[in-house]
């Protein structure tokens, strides 16, 4: 019996592949749990906030958009902590953006970003980022959509809050906002991570205070999760270990674009006890719905424009294909 001849080339190209992801996906987690200190030090892994295009950061300069803009509608893909753009692909050969530009004409840009820095200094960058890329486009855009994940719906209503402040040019252009599986009014993990540190702290015990300031290390983002804070007045000069900093600013939801919420749930079926308490796993329904424990903070979704996905997880939401069919739904309307 011969020997199969083994194709060396195509195992290191696979084995490549695989580093190259693996390295892609320890710098997402190192920028999610430490990311404002790695930008504070200036050190080369913190990621800037920009469009990513076939692997690379994107220029936004006129003859790159010229060959790239070919439609007047675009969609803004911003992933969730400790993500990036490749988590968006649900087959091997595709991902939400393509499918939207294949059926609706839709030229995606995947955002990557730091997810350790403020919700409230990635969603001005957004805002910036928005801007040149409108300033710059060679054909005249008419139409924003934005699909988001977890703390990228709340960057891009960060991003909507300091667009309208500065009255930027892609404001009215957004029309659709899709939040997928997005903390609003915080995340149940990040409240917990808080009400440990502070219980810690009041043990009189030099390996307890050394646990909570360990723990209390986690990053800015991460703690702007615990109550979904959007804009700097919310968290400078505060100490946001604080166990009762629960005020922050009202951001409703911008009033010229229409607004999609999709959840899902840890339980396969919809309405028992474990997916109404425990949400998708990760963020509970109430926050992911934009209901809080105070009125004032609510968020005023259609309940036309809200889809439950019973037995998907909070990760499992930005690539699955059931979650695409349910965006697929809302813009063939």
């Amino acid at each position: 019996m011969s020997k199969k001849k083994i194709n060396w080339k195509a195992k290191w190209e696979t084995a490549k592949q695989v580093a190259s992801k693996t390295g892609r996906v320890s710098q997402s987690v190192a920028n999610g749990v430490f990311g404002d200190r790695l930008d504070k030090w200036n050190l080369p892994i913190a990621q800037e906030l920009t469009f990513i295009h076939q692997n690379s950061p994107l220029p936004l300069d006129k003859e790159n958009l010229k060959s790239l803009l070919t439609q007047s509608k675009i969609c803004i893909l911003v992933h969730g902590l400790v993500s990036d753009e490749t988590m968006w692909k649900y087959e091997p050969s595709t991902d939400y953006g393509k499918e939207v530009q294949k059926e609706f004409g839709y030229i995606p840009f995947y955002v990557r970003y730091n997810t350790g820095r403020h919700i409230s200094d990635n969603g001005q960058d957004l805002d910036q980022l928005l801007s040149e890329l409108i300033k710059n486009s060679t054909t005249k855009i008419k139409e924003i959509i934005f699909f988001t994940h977890s703390m990228g719906g709340l960057v891009t209503r960060s991003a909507c809050y300091y667009g309208k402040k500065r009255k930027s040019k892609w404001i009215p252009l957004a029309k659709k906002i899709f939040y997928i599986g997005s903390p609003h009014h915080g995340a149940p993990l990040e409240k917990f991570g808080n009400t440990v540190t502070t219980v810690l702290g009041k043990i009189p015990n030099p390996f307890t205070y050394l646990t909570k300031e360990a723990i209390n290390l986690r990053s800015a983002g991460i703690k702007d999760l615990r109550y979904g804070f959007l804009v700097e007045e919310d968290w400078k000069g505060k100490d946001l270990d604080s166990f009762v900093l629960t005020e922050k600013t009202h951001v409703p939801l911008l009033p010229s674009a229409e607004h999609y919420i999709i959840t899902g749930t840890v339980g396969k079926i919809s309405n028992n006890l474990a997916s109404e308490f425990f949400g998708d796993a990760i963020v509970g329904k109430w926050s992911s719905q934009g209901k809080s424990g105070n009125p004032k903070y609510n968020l005023e979704f259609k309940p036309q424009n809200a889809v439950e996905i019973a037995g998907v997880s909070h990760i499992q939401l930005m690539h699955d294909a059931k979650v695409y069919d349910a965006l697929r739904g809302f813009l063939a309307k």
